[in-house]
């Protein structure tokens, strides 16, 4: 029962797909152009580019603010700030070595 209805459901699924790939749109080509050529062309006009309409007549403000550098403060690298604690110890770790179950190859098979 299980297999026919994954079998109804990937032939369904296909013919979906056939059908949508197959699908025509015809008559729409004549609106398209039409409105390539209802859409007037861009002008540049002269209040656009106009430094004395900008600077008076617009409500935004431009203000080209400068940032502040970025600077290395000292509570940054102040160990006490971030209460550092140096927890590798390099006599406790060991060395890396290879052991048996890393070259069984019963485990890897």
């Amino acid at each position: 029962m299980k297999t026919r209805i994954s079998q109804l459901v990937a032939i369904t699924l296909f013919s979906l797909i056939l059908l949508v790939g197959n699908v025509n749109a015809k008559g729409t080509e004549k609106y398209a152009s039409n409105h390539e050529n209802i859409e007037a062309s861009l002008e540049l006009e002269n209040w656009m580019i106009n430094d004395d309409f900008w600077n008076v007549n617009c409500p935004f403000k431009f203000v080209n603010a400068n940032e502040e550098s970025l600077e290395l403060e000292s509570w940054m690298t102040n160990d006490k700030t971030w209460k550092l604690v140096n927890t590798f110890d390099t006599e406790k770790e060991q060395t890396l070595a290879i052991e048996p179950w890393m070259t069984n190859e019963s485990i890897w098979n």
